[in-house]
């Protein structure tokens, strides 16, 4: 997707009006927004939920695919098959988003879009989906959960009861599918870290709740950064 394809969805985006002061954003009634990408086996998926559930927020994952479904009038199955993979081929109209046919990739992308907006205006935790890049200016903090690919398979190892060698083939297989869907989708990856708020390498983080309390923690901070800024610029003569 060229640049100028970028430009436009963010384009689009901010032309989607809403109250600053209201769900999703910094004001003090506001309800959080989370975007969360993660390596496979990293813990992203575990944090994700503690952190909807201490925000009280929902988490958004496999309901996000429910809600696509109906926007797209597609069946559920089929936008499984796709759901941030490339490695399925099942369909024709699988096969063409994957590919990059424009008209099909265009179709979910704006699908896509519409429902991360109505999300942001909600709150939520997002998992994945790229998230991170369509809600970047709409005030979602924006968070990548990382892992070395020997201590995310020691984890898939034991929680899947896999082999190490099996589960290595695994994490690294399932991260190249959601590199390259992002890839397909946006034209970003996800090693890029001015695209996130914040990076946590969990290799040597084990407890979750741990880690979703430094991020509530930044978050925090975030919030606080932000009003002593525009404090600052409300004060300049």
């Amino acid at each position: 997707m060229h640049r100028d394809v970028n430009d436009l969805i963010q384009r689009y985006i901010r032309s989607q009006t809403y109250d600053k002061d209201t769900p999703g954003r910094e004001g003090s009634g506001a309800m959080p927004l989370v975007t969360m990408a993660r390596d496979y086996g990293a813990g992203g998926e575990e944090i994700a939920m503690i952190l909807a559930r201490e925000l009280k927020v929902s988490y958004f994952d496999e309901v996000l695919l429910e809600r696509l479904a109906k926007h797209t009038e597609q069946d559920r199955e089929l936008l499984w098959e796709l759901d941030e993979k490339v490695s399925s081929w099942k369909s024709t109209w699988v096969y063409s988003v994957l590919s990059g046919d424009a008209y099909f990739m265009s179709t979910y992308r704006k699908a896509l879009v519409n429902v991360l907006l109505a999300i942001s205006v909600e709150g939520g935790v997002i998992m994945g989906r790229g998230g991170h890049v369509f809600l970047r200016d709409r005030g979602a903090f924006r968070v990548r959960i990382c892992g070395s690919p020997s201590h995310c398979a020691r984890r898939v190892a034991d929680k899947e009861g896999l082999s190490e060698d099996d589960a290595r083939d695994k994490v690294e297989a399932i991260n190249q599918q959601r590199q390259q869907f992002l890839w397909n989708l946006i034209q970003r990856r996800t090693n890029d870290p001015t695209q996130f708020d914040l990076t946590i390498n969990t290799d040597k983080l084990h407890d979750w709740e741990k880690v979703a309390a430094m991020i509530l923690s930044a978050m925090k901070e975030a919030v606080l950064a932000r009003s002593e800024y525009l404090s600052r610029g409300s004060s300049r003569p």
